[in-house]
């Protein structure tokens, strides 16, 4: 039997094919690393979320205890005449009117 150079030829593209459909879908940097590869960047975008939501809070909760002690640092010097130890206190009473 007599084989014909087509059919080589044939064969040979057949099998080139082959491995080139293989080695896009399983070799190196295929499409199972890609999806494996996104997997793992999903995960790390889910986490990066979270913790950016977690600073924001502790920033916010930041901001919320210097403003309170600010409130209370107010609080004190206006009801309780907090003064520090370098400070001078200037007391201004108003003359009263006697008409």
């Amino acid at each position: 039997m007599r084989i014909n150079l087509m059919t080589i030829l044939s064969f040979v593209f057949i099998g080139l094919i082959g491995y080139l459909s293989y080695d896009i879908i399983y070799g190196k940097n295929g499409y199972e690393q890609y999806k494996a590869v996104h997997a793992q960047l999903d995960k790390a975008n889910y986490k990066s979320s979270l913790l950016q939501k977690r600073n924001i809070a502790v920033e916010e909760e930041i901001a919320d205890l210097k403003q309170g002690n600010m409130a209370i640092e107010d609080l004190a010097r206006s009801e309780l005449g907090l003064i520090y130890k370098d400070e001078i206190f200037f007391r201004v009473i108003k003359p009263q009117n006697d008409n």
